[in-house]
């Protein structure tokens, strides 16, 4: 893949009004911050341009859309932006968004007679896009249960909705679905495992933006983690409306929306929150890279580290991060 000439197409700005691209928005919880920052009108009072949010399939479909687009920011996993940068993309990982994948389930229809995930040798399992996070917790979740991807064949469904559709079709065993989408549709789903169940915290999305962008737009930049971060904060200390806001974004009851919230809130992995305010954990971030290397990535071996610009973050959001 060329990805050095489609650097020139990249967002210039400044602009007066842009979107940001989330991966499934809208159907994984870990983008309800920006659902918040949209509605409250933190983007516009922390100076953000930010009018909208795209979303896309997640994987290295995010950095692709950022790099063949108009965006300045973009959501995405870690996984899919090395990828980029082997290719020659100029990236900059400047925040961490999400330090888990607590909203991560894994399902089965429900007169399956799958029981556990040791039950799913033989059995075909979903996940949602090449280099994906949810790639990444399959692939884990064999090592653990001492399969391969021989014994549990891995297919790419696209979105949740796909995932839930093979399944209940037949077309695959098992599923692996991110909140709010398991619990809209737990009447037909039943949990096989949780991820806050069988792992520690582990990285689940960053956020990145070209060198140019990172040079040009600080200010643009700053403004929005600024409004991120708010809206993070927001989530813990106004639960009712919080998930009010984002059950109208996710179509889902208001009271399904706040019960979510609560268990990732209430029951994070590990003891680690689940939302960053976009400070940096170490510890979760080279999970997400041990995760990769039993993926066979050939990203694997890159280092994180030498990416993050962390001048974008307040100043208490810094973090040493080690070796």
């Amino acid at each position: 893949m060329r990805w050095l000439p489609l650097l020139a197409l990249l967002w210039s700005g400044p602009a007066a009004a842009y979107e940001i691209s989330v991966p499934n928005y809208g159907s994984s919880i870990s983008g309800a911050p920006f659902a918040i920052a949209l509605e409250k009108g933190f983007f516009k009072e922390e100076g953000a341009g930010v009018t909208a949010v795209r979303a896309t399939a997640g994987g290295s479909a995010d950095v692709r859309n950022m790099l063949a687009g108009d965006l300045p920011f973009v959501e995405s996993s870690l996984s899919g932006i090395l990828a980029a940068v082997k290719h020659g993309a100029d990236l900059k990982l400047i925040a961490e968004l999400s330090h888990s994948n607590a909203q991560f389930v894994w399902v089965v229809a429900k007169d399956s007679p799958l029981k556990t995930p040791a039950d799913l040798k033989g059995h075909k399992l979903s996940f949602t896009t090449p280099q994906s996070t949810s790639q990444g917790l399959d692939v884990l979740l064999l090592q653990k249960y001492g399969l391969s991807a021989s014994d549990v064949p891995l297919v790419a469904t696209g979105p949740y909705g796909a995932a839930i559709t093979a399944l209940t079709n037949g077309g695959i065993d098992a599923a692996i679905l991110a909140e709010p989408v398991y619990s809209l549709n737990q009447d037909k789903l039943r949990p096989l495992a949780w991820v806050r169940d069988v792992f520690p915290a582990i990285n689940n999305v960053v956020a990145v933006t070209s060198a140019k962008v990172a040079h040009e737009q600080p200010k643009e930049l700053e403004a929005i983690l600024r409004a991120h971060r708010r809206a993070v904060r927001f989530i813990s200390e106004h639960r009712d409306e919080a998930a009010a806001i984002a059950a109208r974004v996710y179509k889902l009851d208001p009271a399904v929306m706040r019960a979510t919230m609560d268990g990732l809130l209430d029951h994070p992995a590990g003891g680690v929150p689940f939302w960053s305010e976009g400070d940096f954990n170490p510890a979760d971030m080279d999970a997400m890279m041990a995760a990769m290397k039993l993926m066979g990535l050939p990203e694997a071996d890159s280092d994180w580290r030498r990416l993050v610009d962390q001048t974008f973050l307040p100043a208490d959001l810094r973090r040493d991060l080690g070796k």
